[in-house]
């Protein structure tokens, strides 16, 4: 080969090398931001973990389920106590398989167990009857948040709730 020949197939490859390296930055540069996005919409809190149209109806379903499985504490044989079973259960057992009911079971855990324990401290202070209107206002609160949290799962989105203790990451 000549050396005017070298010289013009080695400008050549350089330049689809830089270019193939631009691709390649701009596909980087573009995965990041859609992780960015999907770390956003976890982090945001009442932001979805899942756009509405990519959650399954199924797994919409079991994810409002973990929020009204609190519901399971009016049950005479399973007191107080339930409404942190209800939650754990659904969350055991639909946790590995779909995404969104995970995120939805650990926040409705992680509220119950707030809740149970703000409902044993109303029920101490009812000894000096400042408890029972605190226990008459924590069950209202209950009642609503997890309402507003269902519906909020069944539109495939993930409820912050307030005041909620995380003991469960």
């Amino acid at each position: 080969m000549t050396d005017e020949t070298k010289k013009t197939k080695a400008p050549k490859a350089e330049s689809e090398k830089v270019e193939k390296a631009e691709e390649v930055t701009t596909e980087t540069e573009s995965n990041s931001e859609q992780e960015n996005t999907t770390q956003e919409r976890v982090i945001e809190g009442e932001a979805e973990v899942l756009g509405a149209e990519a959650a399954s109806s199924d797994e919409k379903s079991w994810s409002m389920f973990a929020h009204l499985a609190a519901f399971v504490a009016m049950v005479p044989l399973i007191p107080v106590i339930g409404m942190i079973l209800g939650p754990l259960v659904v969350w055991l057992l639909k946790k590995e398989d779909m995404p969104l009911v995970a995120e939805n079971g650990k926040e409705a855990l992680n509220f119950n167990i707030s809740m149970f324990i703000a409902y044993c401290i109303a029920l101490i202070l009812c000894i000096i009857l400042i408890g029972i209107p605190i226990l008459f206002g924590l069950i209202i609160f209950h009642f609503i948040v997890t309402i507003l949290a269902a519906i909020k799962a069944s539109e495939g989105g993930v409820y912050k709730y307030p005041f909620s203790l995380k003991l469960i990451q």
